[in-house]
């Protein structure tokens, strides 16, 4: 018995099919009605002797009902595939299992299909961008401000200085000459600027730790597809039931 992973396989070319066979019949239909039509001319001549003409004949190349039945074998395939999917879907279901916890019971396959997907966006968007700490800088949680909150262990220290004009003899002064006094200036400390540090962000431990969650989580949730996609096909049709009411069969 064939599975459900065997009919999405296929889904996608029979409705390629379908849909160009169908437009195809429509073509032919409204641009070719003479393939639908027969004739035969026949020559009569009252005249013994006129010259004999021979009979003029074209043969139908196809009928509609022909073209029609045709069209709709590949339509009933079709319209017969996607009806068993939905149904095999309603019955396709697998758990949620990682690290051995089963997250969720019981999940549809369309579920599985589109949380996949999902979860890839979530990681993009939300895990992927997360800002971390400062690295090479020892944090600490500092519970007093708030939950979630590191504090810089080591604050950022600075110092402001001005200008201080200094001399330097360079020779004293004796009876003869003036002292020589070189004049400079020097930076002198006047404050210590200390700066505590906090941030909300985490590390990039945790960053990489919660990526790969949701990395498990994303394996999980593709193994449970494939699980899912393994259920039985429902067999049952509506193709040719469809086409037998409209033909009134």
């Amino acid at each position: 018995m064939a599975k459900l992973h065997e009919l999405l396989a296929v889904e996608a070319d029979l409705a390629g099919i379908s849909q160009k066979i169908c437009l195809e019949t429509r073509v032919n239909f409204m641009k070719n009605p003479d393939r639908y039509m027969g004739m035969l001319t026949r020559h009569e001549a009252f005249d013994e002797a006129a010259i004999k003409e021979s009979n003029v004949i074209k043969a139908i190349d196809d009928t509609v009902k022909s073209k029609l039945d045709y069209s709709a074998s590949h339509v009933i395939r079709y319209l017969d595939v996607v009806l068993q999917k939905e149904k095999t879907n309603q019955v396709a279901v697998a758990d949620l299992v990682v690290d051995d916890v089963v997250i969720g019971k019981d999940l549809p396959a369309t579920f599985l299909l589109g949380m996949e997907s999902k979860l890839k966006k979530i990681r993009e968007d939300l895990y992927q961008s997360i800002p971390t700490l400062q690295p090479g800088v020892e944090w600490v949680l500092d519970e007093s401000v708030g939950a979630n909150i590191f504090k810089k262990v080591h604050p950022d220290e600075k110092f402001r200085t001005k200008k201080i004009r200094k001399n330097h003899v360079l020779s004293p002064a004796t009876k003869e000459h003036p002292a020589q006094v070189e004049v400079y200036t020097e930076d002198e400390r006047t404050h210590r600027v200390v700066t505590d540090m906090w941030s909300g962000m985490v590390s990039t431990a945790k960053k990489s730790e919660l990526l790969g969650r949701v990395d498990k989580l994303i394996r999980a949730v593709k193994k449970a597809r494939q699980t899912a996609n393994a259920t039985k096909v429902v067999k049952t049709t509506i193709g040719k039931e469809i086409f037998d009411y409209i033909n009134g069969a």
